[in-house]
């Protein structure tokens, strides 16, 4: 039986009864990343070969996001897509560590297109379990009344878990408990994390702020405290409710003791009883001070109450520019790498240069990998990096540098650690938007000593003259064979092979006009689609 949507589980007696299909599903697996990130106030759009600090992951804050919208299970449940057109989705991945899918159903299962978006980018992906109120109270008395009953809950989420290949859980409990039943509860936390990292070393049990485990009543504490602690000692960390105070932060990192980062500050965007819409940033700023995680609840805001979604992109780029400063950018790591750069959706679909369908499409499965910051960051009315549709070589998009006319103007794609032991197998497609278009292409690369240098080539003069010069001592081409190739609708690949060791570090344009990027391969020895 083929699945085609994915849909919530609704009842106890559902999850009990819950069988795996025999087919497997096509979802991809959590990639890597690589052990450092560097902080987004450091980052600069347009400065040439960035070296910023490196920040080793183990004991950065982390950014959570926990989408939740109209009750979730939208056009996204499909797993093969949807003919719909301005639907939501998501690309400042590089910035996310954990993605939760929420709904008010018993069960959560996240749809097949947002594990694998995150899954791309090294994000993982919890579903949810969620009871609430008057039924929340009942069903755990069921499950309580009989700890079989319970373990046999346990499995099963695990078996879902393992199925869907998602993450793990958040854990939300809003309603009362018994008294008798805080100790069970307890109990069945740290058991679904313990199995759970048994089948998958990697996921997460997270506990929301809600019932008390000191008197089973269901009261919000905003902090980490003797109401929480224990569940929160139980799994992997806490979301905390979003109406705190900041002198909550202080108690809470004195309560956290050495697991400050397991701490995920709640920040719900809709502003309920809280600072939201696009002034959250001043409540990241208040929760980094205290090198606290941060849980930001319902980010389609920046979609749900939009009258004209054709503004999405705008909105959506004017809420995360501003968050960048307390946001950490992740780096890709692993080869082959290769992107097209689509967002999951189009006006129409391209296959291989041909408009294979002109019927709107969106499918977050087919969403690309997207550049390390997908957006300029320099607030202005002139976006230095966009997302254009309808022009792909794959998909339904690529990506857009607008280049300057004025002065040349470098963009950086990627902050990247692509280990190089042997031959260097690079790619990038591109199309000029107008003639004579002059750019260049810099390889930023470490050797194997850990000193800098680049390479860089590309497109100059009138004559659209072919180079591959450096013009300073830093500059690098090894014994290479670089060429460009005329493909189909004014695409131009731009191809380099060569002996290398080393480690790149970054991928950057420089051009004076606008300029298409329709793909980017790079490999540690074969060729990319184009031999």
């Amino acid at each position: 039986m083929e699945i085609t949507e994915v849909l919530p589980i609704k009842s106890l007696e559902e999850a009990l009864s819950w069988k795996p299909l025999s087919e497997s599903l096509p979802v991809i697996d959590l990639q890597g990343r690589a052990n450092y990130s560097i902080n987004g106030k450091d980052y600069k759009c347009h400065e040439r070969f960035l070296t910023p600090k490196r920040l080793l992951n183990q004991g950065l804050p982390k950014t959570l996001i926990c989408h939740d919208m109209q009750g979730g299970y939208l056009n996204d449940r499909f797993v093969n897509g949807t003919k719909s057109s301005n639907e939501y989705t998501f690309y400042n991945w590089s910035v996310i560590d954990t993605f939760v899918y929420f709904s008010h159903n018993f069960i959560t299962i996240p749809p097949i297109g947002w594990i694998n978006a995150a899954h791309k980018h090294g994000v993982k992906v919890l579903g949810t379990l969620i009871t609430e109120w008057t039924d929340g109270n009942t069903l755990w008395l069921q499950v309580f009344s009989n700890l079989e009953k319970r373990d046999n809950l346990v499995d099963k989420l695990v078996e879902i878990c393992k199925y869907y290949k998602f993450d793990g859980y958040l854990f939300n409990v809003e309603n009362e408990l018994e008294s008798e039943n805080i100790e069970n509860m307890i109990e069945t936390i740290s058991l679904l994390r313990t199995k759970l990292k048994a089948v998958i070393t990697h996921s997460e049990v997270i506990w929301y702020d809600s019932v008390s485990m000191e008197t089973g009543k269901l009261i919000w504490q905003n902090q980490l405290n003797n109401h929480n602690k224990l569940a929160f000692q139980a799994c992997d960390g806490i979301f905390l409710n979003y109406n705190w105070k900041e002198e909550d932060l202080v108690k809470s990192v004195a309560n956290a003791g050495n697991r400050v980062i397991d701490v995920y500050v709640g920040v719900d965007v809709f502003g309920r009883n809280c600072i939201g819409g696009l002034d959250c940033y001043k409540s990241l700023e208040i929760i980094r001070k205290y090198d606290l995680s941060v849980a930001i609840f319902a980010p389609g805001w920046t979609y749900e109450t939009l009258s004209d979604k054709n503004k999405f992109n705008v909105v959506e780029d004017m809420f995360w520019r501003k968050l960048y400063p307390f946001l950490y950018i992740h780096i890709p790591c692993t080869l082959p790498f290769s992107t097209y750069f689509c967002r999951g959706y189009g006006s129409k679909k391209i296959e291989n240069f041909v408009e294979s369908s002109l019927d709107a499409w969106y499918n977050l499965s087919k969403l690309n990998y997207q550049p390390s910051v997908p957006l300029c960051l320099l607030d202005g009315n002139f976006p230095c990096i966009s997302h254009v549709d309808g022009e792909a070589i794959i998909g339904g998009g690529c990506l857009r540098l607008n280049g300057n006319n004025e002065n040349t103007s470098y963009h950086r794609i990627f902050v990247c650690h692509f280990e190089v032991k042997s031959t260097l197998s690079f790619e990038i497609t591109v199309k000029a938007l107008k003639p004579y278009d002059s750019h260049k292409i810099f390889l930023g690369v470490l050797d194997p000593y850990g000193m800098p240098y680049k390479m860089e080539f590309g497109i100059q003069g009138d004559n659209n003259m072919f180079f591959n010069n450096c013009d300073d001592y830093s500059c690098i081409i090894p014994d290479s064979k670089i060429y460009n190739l005329t493909l189909e609708n004014g695409w131009l690949l731009h191809k380099l092979k060569c002996e290398m060791v080393g480690i790149i570090v970054e991928v950057a344009i420089e051009t004076e006009e606008p300029l298409l990027i329709g793909h980017l391969f790079i490999n540690d020895g074969s060729d990319g689609i184009y031999k």
